[in-house]
């Protein structure tokens, strides 16, 4: 895959258009506003870097790295082990279930745009319940096999995770779109930082914390009502 083509692949994937199942989740967000903590674009702003720091920068970023290296040598192994090793780290059952579920629904939609050797791999492992099928290391695998660079990649996941919460605050604050705009603005710095940290990082390295996220991730099954599944 040329650059130009790779671009283009990149904004396809990390498209809020993309049927990836991403804008029925808000990663414990909306137990957050309907606590009162996220009010305005502000405390958005400040959710989502609090939830790159400690879930995304080193972790599911690390997955992601990771699954594209392995991809690239056709390593289905270890993506299986990468796949498990997510999943122990996903202390909540919502977070995991939702990236369980974008994850599954990523494969399905890339076989039939790529049908690589690996990406039909993915399919059958899913199919046998050899993988669970989370989201980092699915995304990782995916646009490894189809020739995204590794740091396309990550950008594209970061931005494709940011862009799901701010669409998400946008609908739940509720703000207008402007403000959404906005919040993605401000983020970009923290966005860039975040993926060209994990490109210098290892297995060894992987780790989270963010306990406030997970616990309200925990409580949303209990909210009277609910807008998301997450």
């Amino acid at each position: 895959m040329d650059e130009p083509e790779g671009f283009l692949t990149a904004l396809q994937i990390g498209d809020s258009f993309f049927p990836s199942g991403a804008f029925a989740h808000s990663s414990g967000l909306e137990t957050f506003v309907a606590d009162g903590v996220v009010a305005d674009r502000e405390d958005l702003v400040r959710f989502i870097e609090s939830f790159l720091i400690g879930l995304v920068a080193r972790c599911d970023l690390i997955f992601v790295k990771l699954a594209h290296a392995s991809a690239g040598v056709a390593d289905l192994a270890t993506i299986t082990r990468l796949d498990h090793l997510v999943h122990a780290m996903k202390l909540s059952k919502e977070l995991r279930l939702a990236s369980t579920q974008m994850g599954r629904q990523m494969v399905q939609v890339v076989k039939g745009l790529y049908a690589s050797p690996l990406v039909r791999q993915l399919s059958r492992g899913l199919e046998g319940r050899e993988l669970r099928g989370h989201h980092p290391v699915m995304f990782g695998a995916v646009c490894g096999s189809v020739g995204m660079e590794v740091e396309t990649t990550l950008l594209t996941y970061t931005y494709a995770a940011v862009s799901a919460l701010v669409s998400a605050g946008v609908r739940l604050i509720p703000l207008g779109h402007s403000d959404g705009q906005r919040a993605l603005h401000d983020l970009k710095r923290l966005m860039a930082a975040v993926a060209r940290e994990a490109a210098a990082l290892g297995e060894t390295d992987i780790a989270s914390f963010a306990p406030a996220i997970e616990i309200r991730a925990m409580q949303h099954e209990s909210l009277p009502t609910r807008l998301f599944k997450s």
